[in-house]
Parts: C-alpha cells; structure tokens; sequence
C-alpha cells in the first residue's frame, strides 16, 4: 500500500487514466469534491477504485467532446472518499498529490484516456513541508 504523506517518484505510475474538465483545477495538497455522472468517466473512477484509486486532473484546450487536446500538465489526485448514487453517479472527493507532464496517449481500448506521464519537474510537490503564506 502507498504511504501518501512520504510518496517518492518511485511510487508514482507512469501511466495514469486522465479525466479531462473545462474551467477546474486541482492543486497538490488540495482536496476538491467531484460529481462524476459521465458514463466512460463512471468507468474511469470503477477501475481506479479498484485499483490504485489515482487519476490525473487535466484543463482541455478546446470544448470537442468525444476527444479534446489537453494541456500539457495536470496533476495527479488520489480519490480519498466516494458515495455511488441511487442515479448512477459518483461523488468523489480527490486529493491532489504531483504536477505532471503528459508524454504519450496510450491506446488501452477503454471509453477513457490513458497517458504516459512525467513528474520530474515537479517533484518539489512531494515535499510535505508547510508553505508561508
């Protein structure tokens, strides 16, 4: 199991599903609550609980909606806490944890994406060290 608070690059996947969200960001060391109801994102977040529970936070470039260009970098999220709805819908909430940089789009055969990615610029965001505000 990941110890979270003493995360190395080590422990971090390469390779990480990616949901995509218009006007949002997440941050390491911020928590944000998510309403999934999109049927490949319901997907998206039954494989990562059933798994590693990690997903990577992206700003799209355009508004195409079957396969949007994506900045570069996100940030990868742990899902700490989630409720499936009598609606069949998720209400998640995602712990932010490492900047990253996308490399390749990986074709998993899945509704979602998936991405080859890159922490090596960002690994400060490990540092669990308090900011001065």
């Amino acid at each position: 199991m990941i110890n979270f608070n003493k995360m190395n690059l080590k422990d971090l996947p390469l390779t990480i599903p990616v949901f995509p969200l218009s006007n949002f960001i997440i941050f390491p060391k911020t928590a944000v609550p998510l309403n999934i109801f999109e049927p490949r994102y319901i997907d998206m977040i039954n494989d990562s609980i059933n798994s590693n529970k990690l997903i990577g936070m992206i700003q799209p470039k355009n508004f195409n909606k079957e396969n949007p260009e994506l900045y570069k970098v996100g940030c990868l999220g742990k899902i700490t806490h989630f409720k499936k709805s009598a609606e069949n819908r998720y209400l998640i909430e995602l712990k932010g944890i490492i900047r990253f940089q996308i490399r390749n789009e990986i074709d998993i055969k899945k509704s979602y994406r998936t991405y080859e990615v890159d922490y090596q610029n960002y690994l400060e965001d490990l540092d669990n060290k308090k900011e001065n505000l």
